[in-house]
């Protein structure tokens, strides 16, 4: 997600994106736009999704799924 690529589609993925792994939108995250690029804007947007995760010890969907009854 690098920056001077940045546009509002780009957002509307990584919130997609975040919903499909973790069940969060881009607003739960409680970044502004800015904030989010400055802290994440020069990785591509699976490593910045990754990293911020990582940073909040987000478990994946994928993981809970696989203990269900």
């Amino acid at each position: 997600m690098h920056r001077e690529e940045t546009n509002q589609l780009d957002f509307v993925l990584l919130s997609e994106m975040l919903e499909q792994q973790y069940c969060i939108t881009f607003n739960d995250t409680g970044y502004t736009k800015a904030e989010w690029l400055d802290r994440f804007g020069d990785m591509p947007m699976n490593e910045a999704i990754s990293a911020y995760a990582d940073k909040y010890n987000l478990t994946p969907i994928k993981a809970l799924l696989k203990f269900q009854i």
